[in-house]
């Protein structure tokens, strides 16, 4: 073998050890550290508890690009594709980065509704104490007076507990117990109504 065809076997060996180290495609393991550590970011307390969802997505789409980079590892070298991959895992990162926005957004909102029912509580309490004590008495209505006393008396027990959750910043239970104390409430005085309604309608 001359110089030459020498020279040109060694310059074709150069170029196929090239293509197939191109052709190699490999796993985007930056960007599967990256996408790990912004979805780590996000797993607070206040993103589990006001944008469990979102995180829910971001966790979700980074397993789906975690089964994809698997599925390409498992392919011979040149026919490795990590595209979709990569696209899912910025898909994770970006719906991480969400997840702390609709948090903060989602807290703001949640202790703003929970500041707007509590003040309204006190009103709706009395309003329902007054209503009670009109209901009509007598030996067939005293079950019910007695089971409308003790919803009274949980309605005040669940604006309490609304009122120190909102101290404590746990504006999600402060949001319940709000609800629960109106419900309550509210039910007295649909009940005491209907039952004074019937009584009239009886006369």
């Amino acid at each position: 073998m001359n110089k030459t065809m020498r020279l040109s076997l060694l310059v074709a060996i150069c170029i196929a050890t090239t293509l197939f180290f191109v052709g190699c495609a490999s796993a985007p393991t930056a960007e599967i550290t990256a996408t790990k550590a912004a979805i780590a970011a996000a797993q607070t307390d206040d993103v589990q508890t006001y944008a469990a969802d979102s995180l829910k997505t971001a966790e979700d789409t980074l397993a789906q690009a975690t089964s994809e980079v698997q599925t390409q590892e498992g392919k011979n070298g040149l026919s490795r594709d990590y595209k979709t991959a990569s696209e899912l895992l910025k898909q994770a990162k970006d719906a991480a980065v969400k997840a702390q926005a609709d948090a903060v957004a989602n807290k703001a909102k949640t202790k703003a509704d929970a500041e707007v029912l509590i003040a309204g509580l006190a009103t709706q309490l009395a309003d329902a104490k007054k209503v009670l004590a009109t209901a009509p008495k007598g030996k067939d209505t005293k079950a019910e007076l007695e089971a409308l006393q003790n919803d009274l008396k949980s309605a005040d027990e669940a604006a309490v507990a609304a009122s120190a959750a909102l101290a404590q910043e746990k504006y999600m239970d402060a949001l319940g117990q709000a609800k629960a104390a109106k419900e309550k409430a509210d039910g007295v005085i649909e009940q005491v109504t209907a039952a004074k309604a019937k009584m009239q309608g009886r006369k």
